[in-house]
């Protein structure tokens, strides 16, 4: 009797589950995006400690408080798929920056656009959005891929 392979992703099916993420930020404004964004962040780090629940024997009422870095820390300690985590750590350190810095640095920019009277343009802030956008939807997929073909092994 063979002994079953486990499904593997190609770089095309990353790109494809990818892009269909993306699909949703389409024709949002900035603030949407943003809002998309931050929403998506809260769905990955439930679904990280649902994981931890059910892989590791967690309790959801002790990590209700951990943030999406505490959350990839302890799945790290417990020796979780270390491509994964690096993975989850440059969500986590764009997800911060998104959530402290980028609504400021876009007001403070639209401000002083105003004033100068410049109209247009793509900002800085909105490529890094997209950036992490980007970094986020792949994340997700990956998670719920490996998650739905019992992957985490």
């Amino acid at each position: 009797m063979s002994e079953e392979k486990p499904p593997r992703l190609n770089t095309e099916q990353i790109r494809e589950g990818t892009q269909k993420g993306l699909k949703k930020y389409e024709n949002l404004s900035f603030i949407e995006q943003y809002a998309m964004y931050m929403g998506m962040a809260q769905l990955l780090e439930f679904g990280l400690k649902k994981l931890y629940e059910e892989k590791f024997g967690g309790n959801l009422d002790d990590m209700e408080r951990w943030t999406l870095g505490k959350t990839r820390v302890e799945l790290e300690r417990k020796g979780l798929r270390e491509d994964f985590i690096a993975l989850l750590k440059g969500v986590k350190d764009s997800r911060n920056h998104i959530a402290h810095e980028i609504l400021a640095n876009e007001a403070l920019m639209n401000g002083m656009m105003n004033k100068l009277n410049v109209q247009g343009g793509l900002s800085k802030n909105k490529r890094i959005l997209w950036k992490a956008i980007n970094e986020l939807e792949h994340v997700c997929f990956l998670f719920d891929w490996t998650n739905e073909n019992n992957g985490w092994d």
